[in-house]
């Protein structure tokens, strides 16, 4: 089933493709059929016995090329097309071109009206002359600010190192005062050391007092509250008691030893406290006799005011360097805003508007349009120009062909406008199929046309034929004159003579090989040019019969009885196979068969 589909999509895609030529074979018919109909009134009637015969169709056998094609048709194009456009809105000027001029890259196509554009120019100047001028004030202003933080900057510099050298200067006297009083330092720190160990000392000796004193007190309260119960008049007295009694008062005067071992402790803690507060009192008052003979305090208070003088003029002097710093980062900006003011955007804008007010071919070539009117505005492209010299035909290809096409092959083109066939080459093949649906889909394609003198004018139809094999120096006879005998071999049927009139053909085995829709490559030992074959292997398909009387004088030319007098015999009407060319597309290049 899928063979019947592709074999009725070829057939139809012959027909499409082939439409032109079928109306021409058709308009040939119907004027033979009226020259038939004229010469039949005109011309005597034949004797009856010549009013009828028959005659075989076949070939003459010749070498020549086979080619296995694809035909099309389709439209001359140019291959460089470039059209003259602009997206401003001017008037037209000048149009400097007209259809049919040849033009190089460069020549001038039309202008536009630029006086409102050349207006707009002279004002755009004055402004970028008022902005330049307001932007140099700014600048020498900003220059100043900065020439004066900059002063500011080196006069804090100045102080900061001033205070510097006078903070050192106070700490050198300083130093070499403490270094005068320092063994009385030592001393004096050292004796306040041991006065403040003696009196942790002391301290923790009171803490232990205290502790002692509360553990004597508890004691004596649990010896006094049992003593009071055993002294009272309703005591009755119980095993135990004497004992219980005797052990608080041992406790009692365990703790009452404790006691006074602590206060002794604390006592001596105390005067040894005593005694490192004097120690201390006289190292310190030796520390401040020596002091006040060397001056140290006042020499202290100095260095001290000269520190704060010289942080004071460290402060000072970063915060004029940052006053410097924003004046340089201000006067930077202000001179990039009057370079800048020198440059103008819409300025520039507008220059390139005028220069794009001449409108330019791009490319070389001929004018094929032009649509720029003088006092109009251009919508669309003022002018298409085309190379001439560089064209394609763009043509489709059917879905059940594109299969057995691809890029670079080399293709046949005719036209209408010139008797010569051209050559060219498919340099383009669409990814994608149109069309689908109830018909056949098929791909856009295109194909270069190799010649730079064609001969073929842009927009005119033209024929297409691309070439998917050829074989070249074979035989080759129409694909009806292949049979195939019992034994499965391919034949065809060569005439070797006549037998009583009718011509006699025999059976020779064939191989084969390339074929196109009509024709077949043959090959065999027995086969030689001017053999005459039977153009279909079925006998009856290959005989057609002849109404004598209906012939015009002059058409029995060709033709031949088969044993010579009667013409109501057969007839073998010869053609020559011409190679077998044509493909795909139809009979081109083919033998005519005979009938």
């Amino acid at each position: 089933m899928n063979k019947v589909k592709s074999a009725v999509g070829r057939v139809g895609g012959c027909l499409n493709r082939h439409k032109k030529a079928l109306v021409i074979v058709v308009l040939i018919l119907l004027i033979a059929a009226v020259g038939l109909w004229y010469f039949k009134l005109r011309r005597p009637a034949l004797p009856t016995a010549a009013k009828s015969g028959s005659y075989v169709r076949t070939v003459i056998l010749q070498k020549g090329t086979l080619d296995d094609s694809i035909s099309a048709s389709g439209t001359v194009e140019s291959s460089d097309v470039s059209n003259v456009t602009t997206d401003l809105k001017y008037t037209v000027k000048t149009v400097d071109v007209q259809v049919g001029d040849m033009v190089e890259a460069g020549d001038v196509i039309c202008t536009l009206d630029t006086e409102s554009l050349e207006k707009s120019i002279e004002k755009a100047k004055e402004t970028l002359a008022d902005n330049m001028a307001q932007a140099e004030k700014t600048y020498q202003k900003a220059q100043e600010s900065l020439a004066e933080a900059q002063t500011k900057t080196a006069e804090a510099k100045e102080d900061l190192d001033d205070a510097e050298e006078a903070k050192s200067d106070a700490w050198q006297a300083y130093d070499s005062a403490r270094s005068k009083v320092s063994s009385f330092q030592s001393e004096a720190d050292s004796a306040a050391a041991q006065q403040e160990s003696a009196l942790s000392a002391l301290n923790d000796a009171m803490a232990a007092t205290a502790e002692k004193q509360t553990a004597y007190n508890d004691a004596y309260g649990s010896w006094k509250t049992e003593s009071d119960r055993q002294l009272a008049a309703d005591y009755q007295p119980a095993a135990g008691d004497a004992e219980t009694l005797a052990g608080l008062k041992s406790a009692l005067d365990n703790a009452q030893a404790q006691l006074d071992a602590a206060n002794a402790a604390q006592s001596s803690a105390q005067a040894a406290y005593d005694q490192a507060s004097a120690l201390a009192q006289e190292k310190q008052k030796a520390l401040s006799d020596a002091q006040n003979t060397v001056g140290l305090t006042g020499l202290q208070t100095t260095y001290q005011q000269a520190q704060a003088a010289y942080e004071q003029a460290q402060t000072a002097y970063d915060q004029a360097v940052k006053t410097q710093e924003t004046a340089q980062e201000t006067c930077d900006d202000a001179l990039e805003s009057y370079n800048k003011s020198s440059e103008s955007d819409e300025l520039t804008d507008l220059q390139e508007q005028l220069e794009q007010c001449t409108l330019t071919a791009e490319t070389s070539g001929k004018v094929t349009a032009v649509n720029a009117t003088v006092g109009s505005m251009i919508d669309g492209a003022a002018a298409t120009i085309q190379n001439t010299d560089s064209l394609k035909v763009a043509i489709t290809i059917p879905e059940y062909d594109i299969e057995s096409v691809q890029v670079g092959m080399t293709a046949r083109i005719t036209s209408d406008v010139t008797d010569k066939e051209v050559s060219g080459t498919l340099t383009q093949i669409s990814p994608t199929a149109t069309g689908g649906g109830s018909s056949s889909s098929s791909f856009a394609a295109e194909v270069t046309i190799n010649d730079a003198d064609s001969g073929l004018l842009i927009g005119t139809n033209a024929k297409v034929e691309i070439i998917l094999s050829t074989t070249e120096d074979v035989f080759s006879v129409p694909l009806d004159a292949i049979g195939e005998n019992e034994a499965g071999e391919s034949v065809i049927y060569v005439q070797t003579g006549e037998t009583d009139g009718e011509p006699v053909f025999e059976e020779m085995v064939v191989t084969v090989g390339e074929q196109n829709d009509y024709y077949a490559q043959i090959s065999g030992a027995e086969l030689e040019e001017g053999m005459v074959v039977r153009a279909a292997a079925d006998e009856s398909e290959a005989t057609e019969e002849l109404d004598m009387s209906s012939a015009m004088p002059g058409e029995m030319s060709g033709m031949a009885p088969a044993e010579g007098g009667a013409m109501d015999g057969s007839v073998v009407i010869t053609a020559p196979t011409g190679g077998g060319g044509g493909g795909r597309g139809g009979m081109a290049g083919g033998p005519a068969m005979g009938g």
